[in-house]
């Protein structure tokens, strides 16, 4: 006892024993590295399972996270989009003299013989039977059937239908019926083969029959074929309304008309003055809209 008591303060004071335990310590570390070998092999199979699994764990909450945020950027993209076509709707209402009553296609007709859209408005909202329908960028048709919250509308591309028009640049005027072809497109009937119209003119409502607004877009012509056998020409053109795409429509509505129930209305505030905005896509000067005067409005039953 008193040997150890006596190395231990010659230790402590002269730091004699430094080496003997830096010597020993270095021969016995293989001893320490074989004794905690399990430990460690322990350690690393607990951390390579438990990583993989929560990698796992991780991976399937972040792939639940991007079709959430995927889902949300959908339905902002879907704002955005409903956004400016509604925007395009109350810009080219400017181009409408008096009113107009917004309306949205909730049905298309299955009929193959038939070009038909169903709208969400009906008697109840005011609609009747003969109203012009109307998108942002040019004439789609008119209402055919009032229901009491639906009505069925007739397309410009239906066969059975005739649009008075007229060429917007010489004011050429002729009838675009609905082509009978598959594909939807106006055919312009009984235009003599003399008619000053060519490929890219602009044709707009005339107005004639007072159903539709006048100058407003219809469509662009598309070929013109001159057969020298035939008195007449053989004129195609294409509708500049959306008819497959659209989805917000407008409804023109009869001056003075009081209109209960009605959703947004665009009142276009025409004040006497000449100058019209054009809708979106027309790039050619449209003529000033003429004054358009009010339809006979056929009462619906109210519900």
């Amino acid at each position: 006892m008193a040997l150890a008591l006596a190395l231990m303060y010659v230790d402590s004071r002269f730091a004699y024993l430094d080496r003997v335990r830096f010597t020993m310590a270095y021969l016995t570390t293989p001893v320490y590295w074989v004794a905690d070998t399990p430990a460690r092999v322990s350690a690393w199979i607990d951390d390579v399972f438990v990583s993989q699994r929560d990698l796992l764990e991780e991976n399937t909450e972040l792939r639940q996270q991007l079709l959430f945020a995927q889902r949300e950027l959908q339905l902002l993209a879907g704002l955005a989009s409903e956004n400016s076509r509604l925007r395009e709707l109350q810009e080219a209402s400017q181009a409408v003299q008096g009113r107009v009553m917004t309306a949205e296609i909730i049905n298309v007709s299955n009929d193959p013989g038939s070009r038909r859209v169903l709208i969400n408005r009906g008697a109840h909202n005011g609609v009747f039977e003969g109203q012009a329908l109307l998108d942002a960028h040019g004439l789609m048709g008119q209402v055919e059937e009032v229901l009491p919250f639906t009505s069925w509308v007739l397309l410009i591309t239906d066969s059975r239908h005739g649009t008075p028009v007229q060429v917007n640049r010489n004011g050429e005027r002729a009838i675009a019926r609905g082509g009978r072809a598959d594909a939807p497109g106006l055919e312009l009937e009984f235009v003599p083969d003399t008619a000053d119209i060519v490929v890219g003119d602009l044709l707009v409502s005339s107005g004639l029959g007072q159903r539709f607004p006048k100058d407003y877009p219809v469509a662009r012509v598309t070929s013109v074929v001159h057969d020298p056998g035939q008195p007449f020409a053989l004129i195609r053109a294409r509708p500049l309304a959306q008819m497959d795409r659209t989805r917000h429509v407008m409804l023109v509505l009869p001056d003075n008309e009081a209109i209960m129930g009605a959703p947004v209305i665009f009142d276009s505030g025409s004040s006497g003055s000449d100058s019209l905005t054009a809708p979106a896509d027309v790039s050619e000067d449209v003529a000033p809209a003429a004054e358009l005067p009010a339809p006979e409005i056929l009462q619906g039953d109210a519900p």
